[in-house]
């Protein structure tokens, strides 16, 4: 297991970020589908090819997890995968993904968190009020169709901050170094296609936040091009949050390579890093966003 600490301003940080884009991408071994218990398991890791999750759905292309990339899902099914998060030390921590549903009104998607090794799970969208979740946008519906691709993000700070005794009372605690994040698909028995459930960009926070609000992720408010590149990257920064800004870049590994701080609206950066891929991170202390760039020399 590789963990790396690293400085952001006020921030100590650590984080990960998975787009499925083979032969890369570091973190692909956090996600364990279970075909232990659920021995027709239909999710894959791959390019979508199917009616409404086509080959160009990707929220950044080609790979997502999905429920098969071919098939539409059959009926009277279930699915399971875990996301192992190996707990750094002792703040909250952030669950951040994209996701797109093609359902049909029975069909049940769920995401569920464990602080125990399995042996607990909570449903944060069913029980965010009883643990004190919070949410970076609005709360998440996984019970419809969304075409468009929407974001899941999720705050636990106050849950894993408390502890048996204090003044915070939960169900159940932390009690394991490791939080497991477990995705459920259930089909019903309607034979009407459906593609069933996307995710892309998973980004995973632990951190301690020392005089910080909490920021919200957007990935509208920064972008960069061309990818790939050969170091030398244009960006621009929404006006609105430009201002007070830090930009950090981290390899695969969660590494620091390159780190810039009030940096001008639009412009260039000059990136004297290795080929690879890499992950760049603008804050301007409120928002943030996250872009993958690749550097091929």
């Amino acid at each position: 297991m590789f963990l790396s600490f690293f400085t952001l301003g006020v921030n100590a940080q650590y984080y990960w970020f998975e787009s499925f884009e083979a032969p890369t991408d570091a973190y692909r071994v956090r996600f364990v589908i279970d075909t232990v218990n659920y021995h027709h398991n239909i999710w894959e890791i791959g390019k979508p090819h199917k009616t409404v999750f086509d080959t160009n759905s990707a929220y950044s292309p080609p790979n997502v997890i999905v429920t098969d990339t071919a098939n539409p899902y059959p009926k009277s099914d279930t699915s399971v995968f875990i996301v192992k998060h190996y707990v750094v030390f002792a703040p909250g921590i952030s669950l951040n993904f994209m996701y797109k549903l093609d359902i049909d009104s029975l069909a049940i998607a769920k995401v569920e968190i464990s602080g125990d090794n399995g042996v607990n799970w909570i449903n944060p969208i069913t029980e965010d009020t009883t643990y004190m979740f919070y949410w970076g946008y609005t709360k998440p519906r996984l019970d419809t169709s969304s075409l468009a691709w929407m974001p899941f993000q999720l705050n636990m700070d106050m849950w894993l901050n408390a502890h048996p005794g204090g003044t915070d009372t939960f169900p159940h605690y932390r009690t394991s170094d490791t939080m497991l994040f477990r995705f459920t698909f259930i089909s019903d028995t309607d034979t009407v296609y459906h593609d069933g459930w996307m995710m892309d960009n998973f980004y995973v926070e632990n951190a301690i936040m020392e005089g910080s609000v909490n920021e919200v992720l957007d990935n509208g408010i920064f972008a960069v091009y061309p990818v790939p590149s050969k170091g030398n990257i244009y960006y621009h920064i929404n006006e609105a949050y430009s201002g007070n800004n830090t930009v950090s870049i981290c390899n695969m590994k969660g590494e620091e390579v390159y780190k810039a701080q009030n940096i001008a609206s639009s412009g260039f950066l000059n990136l004297p890093l290795p080929s690879g891929n890499y992950i760049v991170r603008y804050s301007n202390g409120k928002y943030y966003s996250l872009k993958r760039i690749i550097i091929d020399r």
